[in-house]
Formats: C-alpha cells, structure tokens, sequence
C-alpha cells in the first residue's frame, strides 16, 4: 500500500507473509473465503484459509502492497500457513514468503493498537492458533457476519462445507465475548456448563479485572451459566460485541 498512513510494525507475535507473482489473486481466490477480487489498497480485507472440510486453518487480514499481498496472521500460525498455501501452488506462478516489511493498517483498526490482541478481542475479531487449528468452520467464528466469507464468489478449498451450512441455516455454535475474574485460558480450553461441555475457548487475554475472552458456545447454552475448565468456580459474564447477527 501507498498511502501516508503510518506503519504498524509488524510484532514478536503477528508475523507477515508476502504473496507475490503475476497469479497472486487468482491464487488466493481459489484459497480464502473472502472475494479477493475486492480487495483494494484503501482497505484491508479479512479472510479464512480453510481444510478441503471446511475447517478455518487461519485467520487473515490481507493488505494490498506494491510488492504483492500481505497476509497478517499470529506468528505461531505463519509457517504452518505457508505450508499449506504451497502445497495448492502447483503450476501457479506464485511466491509465499515469510515478510519483514511493515504492514500498513488504517489508524482505525484494532491491529494497530498496542494491546492488539484485547482490542482485537473486543471488536469480536476470532484468531486461530496452534491450538484450535482445524477446530471451528468460518461460521462459528463470526467470519460471515464481520465480511470474511463471500458466498458469491467461486469454489475455493472448503467452500463446499462452508456454503451449505450457510445455506441450509445449520449453525448451531456462535463466537461470543465473556469476561472471567480469572487467568486468561489458552485457546482451546472447554467452557462448561455444569459438567457438559458447552463451547471452547478462541482467544484470551489478561485485563486488571481477570480477562476478556472469546468463545465460540453452543447456541442452547448462550444464556446458561457457565465457567472454564481451567478455572472452576469462576463465572463468565457475557459482554456486547460491536456487530449484529448473533442467534
């Protein structure tokens, strides 16, 4: 991007990489959820990378540069990333590097603040880690109500899981943001209601009051009360997220 916006650099725990070459877009069309063939240098566009079943492998923000299209993601997701784009290279004339280059944001976006990840938590954005690689489909994680999932454009790998839970209304677990007067969970760890097992944790991260977190709930058990395995005896509280089309 060439724009005279400021430039976030890229952190110890969000890495970048460059994907670069005359195929570059028709590349990621046929790779991510989201219409690459809207992506402009005036807005950075979320996107999911998905198994061939439609589970999110990673969460994406692409940015549009002179040098090709960046691919923001947690450093712990970069390579693993990598590898899986490379293997659907084939005879594309396409390059996926590791980046160094600072990636431009606009001032606006959570990414851009210091505490990217507790902004990140609380403007309802979902990560995917290590951890909860291949555990969630795009739905689950709010990508289709925050613009991460096209249903118009063409097949792109996991479009067909993706599209018919979209279609026939069969989305039965939502993210949701709850606060816990506890130690942050790593990602992954259950959320019970009782000793039922009622969702799973996406993402967390300490606040002076505990934590704030998001988790993606069984949609019986949104209202119910509910508490981490990690920590029983201590209450989540669901808080507001800054969108629309929860059920």
């Amino acid at each position: 991007m060439t724009t005279s916006q400021e430039y976030l650099p890229v952190m110890t725990s969000l890495s970048a990489l460059l994907v670069s070459g005359a195929d570059t877009r028709s590349f990621l069309q046929g790779q991510l959820s989201a219409d690459i063939d809207a992506l402009t240098s005036a807005q950075p566009m979320l996107a999911a990378c998905n198994s061939a079943q439609g589970r999110v492998q990673a969460v994406l923000w692409l940015v549009e540069r002179n040098d090709g299209i960046a691919l923001l993601l947690p450093a712990s997701m970069a390579e693993r990333t990598a590898l899986r784009l490379r293997k659907y290279v084939l005879r594309s004339k396409v390059k996926i590097e590791a980046s160094s280059a600072a990636v431009d944001l606009p001032e606006a976006h959570p990414y851009r603040e210091p505490d990217w990840r507790l902004a990140g938590i609380r403007a309802g954005l979902p990560q995917v880690y290590p951890e909860t690689h291949e555990a969630f489909v795009a739905q689950m994680l709010n990508l289709d109500l925050l613009g991460g999932v096209n249903f118009e454009k063409g097949c792109y790998t996991g479009q067909e899981i993706i599209a018919r839970t979209h279609f026939r209304g069969a989305i039965k677990r939502r993210m949701f943001r709850f606060e816990c007067a506890a130690a942050p969970p790593p990602p992954g760890t259950r959320i019970l209601v009782g000793e039922q097992h009622a969702g799973d944790v996406v993402d967390a991260t300490p606040t002076s009051a505990g934590c704030e977190l998001l988790a993606v709930i069984s949609l019986a058990q949104q209202d119910a009360a509910m508490e981490l395995e990690s920590s029983r005896g201590q209450s989540l509280r669901k808080l507001p997220l800054p969108y629309s089309g929860l059920m």
